[in-house]
């Protein structure tokens, strides 16, 4: 998982909880003023957030389709399928939870599915949406673009970089890369014939690529403006960039400058 990923993650697990924290104050100014009272308020609040907590990944690795998905129907139909999962997982491991934790604390947990449950689903659906908004305008901001200026070096044909891959270092011509995606704390290197993974940010290979007219497309993509031979543009405003090798690579509409940097570049 990058830094990024963890601290929107973060962001979010700190609201759930300062939600739960309002909701146990809120119960103690509406009468329950001792332990006794506050105790089934704050067990709640509790186990809630925790099982919360654990399935934000859910979440937001549906929302992460916007992203990566040419369809937005279909992203979106992944997020409403997500939603419903996790409002059944939600309120399944937290009456699940309850029931021991009660009884640690000498009490009982009474939870009715028949007259419970539809409640339950219906506030966890409203509380998914509003996580799925959360995580959506994180990475909104975090992913804004750069200017970009695809500067192609004179050179670019005959230089070289080199790629630690494993064990191996490996002498590349970076006229030869296709494009390099961020996996995690590795980024993957595609070639017309071979890929290699190496472990480093898709910001610090930004930075040594872009002379040699490298453009980012995605947040999580970059690709060689002298291997692009056509630009399709989607009506929702993202794009596809054809490779010379017949690939056909994703684009994000938050990188549309990209657009006129390969054309420029093409020019």
């Amino acid at each position: 998982m990058g830094g990024r990923w963890l601290a929107g993650y973060g962001w979010v697990a700190l609201l759930v909880v300062a939600a739960g924290c309002v909701n146990v104050l809120s119960a103690a100014q509406h009468g329950a003023a001792n332990w006794a009272a506050l105790r089934g308020p704050v067990l709640d609040e509790i186990t809630s957030a925790l099982v919360i907590i654990c399935l934000l990944p859910l979440i937001k690795h549906s929302v992460d389709r916007l992203a990566t998905t040419a369809d937005r129907r279909i992203a979106l139909i992944v997020i409403a399928l997500a939603m419903m999962f996790y409002a059944l997982l939600h309120i399944s491991f937290m009456v699940a939870l309850r029931f021991p934790v009660y009884a640690l604390f000498g009490s009982g947990y009474d939870f009715s599915w028949r007259d419970h449950f539809a409640t339950e689903f219906r506030k966890d659906l409203i509380s998914a949406f509003m996580i799925a908004v959360l995580f959506w305008l994180i990475d909104r901001r975090s992913a804004a673009p750069v200017p970009v200026v695809a500067q192609v070096a004179p050179d670019a044909r005959r230089a070289e970089i080199w790629l630690r891959d494993g064990t191996k270092s490996i002498r590349v011509d970076p006229g030869q890369i296709i494009s390099v995606t961020s996996a995690g704390n590795y980024v993957e290197f595609a070639l017309a014939d071979a890929r290699h993974l190496i472990r480093g940010t898709l910001t610090g290979e930004e930075s040594r690529l872009r002379p040699f007219g490298f453009v980012r497309i995605h947040r999580t993509r970059l690709v060689n403006v002298t291997r692009v031979v056509a630009i399709e543009t989607r009506a929702n405003g993202d794009f596809v960039a054809k490779m010379d090798t017949g690939e056909m690579i994703a684009g994000s509409r938050r990188y549309r400058d990209a657009v006129a940097a390969i054309k420029g570049t093409a020019t």
